[in-house]
Parts: C-alpha cells; sequence; structure tokens
C-alpha cells in the first residue's frame, strides 16, 4: 500500500509547465496530499494544518477566478504588486509565502526523522520549528505552538499512521527530495522580490 508521502509524489512530475514554471494547481495539491501527513502528527498540529489549509483555499480560489491567467504560481504575486496589494494581511502573496514557510517546516521535520534515526519525534519538531517557523512568530504564537508540540506522537506511531513497512522511509525520502527544490524556487523568488523578510510578516 502506498504511504501518504507516495501519493503526494505523484503530483510531482507535474508541477512544472513546459519552460518550467511552477504550475498553480498541481502546486496546491501537492500541498494538499501533505495535509493527512501533517494530521497524522496529531493534534499537536492543528494549529498548522488550519494554516496550510486556509492558505491552499485562498490561492485556489483566486486561482479559480482566472485559471488561463494563473496557470503560473508566481503570477499571483506579480498581478499584486503591480496592483499593491500584496502586503495586505489576506493578499494571495501572503498566503503563498506562509505557505511556503509551513511546508518547509514539515520538510524539515520530515527530513530530520528520516536521518536521525534515534532522535525522539518531540525533539524533532521542537528543535526544527525553532530552526525554521519560530523566527517568523511573535512571542505569544511561538509559546503556543511551543506548547502545542510537546504532544506530538512517538516517531514509530507516527510512521505507522502514514503508512506500513519499509518503504515508508524510502517514499518519505523521495518526497521531500522531489518537492524541496519547487520550495527552494518559491522561496528564492519571494527573497528577490523582497517579500521573505521576518521582520515584514
Amino acid at each position: 500500500m502506498t504511504s501518504a508521502f507516495g501519493e503526494a509524489s505523484k503530483f510531482l512530475p507535474e508541477v512544472r509547465g513546459p519552460d518550467g514554471f511552477i504550475k498553480t494547481q498541481t502546486y496546491l495539491d501537492i500541498c494538499r496530499q501533505v495535509l493527512p501527513v501533517v494530521d497524522k502528527l496529531g493534534t499537536a498540529f492543528a494549529l498548522v494544518k488550519t494554516d496550510i489549509g486556509g492558505n491552499i483555499e485562498r490561492l485556489s480560489q483566486r486561482t479559480e477566478q482566472n485559471p488561463e491567467r494563473y496557470v503560473r504560481l508566481f503570477t499571483l504575486v506579480t498581478d499584486e504588486v503591480v496592483e499593491n496589494t500584496h502586503m495586505g494581511s489576506s493578499s494571495c502573496t501572503k498566503g503563498l509565502l506562509w505557505l511556503k514557510r509551513a511546508m518547509e517546516f514539515i520538510c524539515a521535520v520530515l527530513r530530520r526523522l528520516h536521518d536521525d534515526q534515534t532522535a525522539p519525534m518531540g525533539t524533532i519538531v521542537s528543535e526544527t520549528y525553532g530552526m525554521t517557523l519560530m523566527r517568523y512568530h511573535g512571542f505569544f504564537a511561538s509559546s503556543a505552538f511551543s506548547l502545542a508540540f510537546k504532544f506530538v506522537p512517538s516517531r514509530e506511531q507516527f510512521l505507522s499512521n502514514v503508512g506500513r513497512g519499509p518503504e515508508v522511509m524510502v517514499e518519505l525520502k523521495a518526497f521531500i527530495d522531489g518537492f524541496s527544490p519547487v520550495l527552494a524556487e518559491i522561496h528564492k523568488f519571494l527573497d528577490e522580490q523582497g517579500l521573505d523578510d521576518p521582520t515584514k510578516v
């Protein structure tokens, strides 16, 4: 049986268009496939899951208004920059930014889970949060996340929940190896636009 990671990886070959651009709907489909993985991390990740789901929906709704124009992910941002609406709290630019950050966090957790076979899940999650999402959160948000992350399942329970058998780790690594370059390209684009500044979240 294919694990949750295997299901998400099925979309990776289709994420780029003919000239290499990132396709909006396929990218969002991959992010949707990550939601069941987040769900298996338990109630501790409820805040993360809600944030991811909300940003997927925000980007999807805008794309549906003009599917032909927004087949390219970055057009959602460049249009808002031209309109000078990109800094609004409900903008697609902010939605893409926070979705990218959440995906980076999840992938970093999974990478550490794969590379460090002995670290407890709670340690992996809390230390990874400290190196990724925490820099973008204020005191109250980071305190809420840090408290919630104390209740993550064990690594054994998590891996059992996402898929059984030795192929789970193989499919996990294949997914993060395939998805990480996509996230890196989004990060580079947003950074070049001056939009991934922790002081301007």
